[in-house]
């Protein structure tokens, strides 16, 4: 019984050493990494001017592109202020942001 047992874990001892020579000659190949291009999608550029605005409410959002260049221009709308928040939509860098005061028009 002693000689089985020590051929059982012979074979397995050589299967196990076959095995992991044969991982170890396999050739290794990679793929170049090229990061794709970041952009970031609408909802992000808003998620951005919201940030940045410190909240409120979008009330305009408009794609722009010039020159292979895109851009998101997004309004906000935030207690008495108004804000207009420029994204760049391949960086999600704020290209501009300005804000003002909102003018309510009542009528009698």
């Amino acid at each position: 019984m002693n000689v089985l047992k020590i051929l059982i874990k012979g074979a397995l001892i050589a299967v196990g050493l076959g095995a992991h020579t044969m991982m170890d000659t396999q050739p290794v190949t990679t793929k170049p990494t090229h990061a794709p291009s970041q952009t970031i999608n609408e909802l992000e550029a808003k998620m951005i001017a919201l940030d940045t605005s410190k909240g409120g409410l979008v009330t305009k959002t408009q794609t722009i592109e010039v020159h292979g260049n895109k851009k998101y221009e997004i309004s906000i709308a935030h207690q008495d202020t108004e804000y207009n928040v420029d994204i760049d939509a391949s960086t999600g860098q704020i290209l501009k942001f300005d804000q003002g005061s909102k003018v309510c028009n009542i009528h009698n």
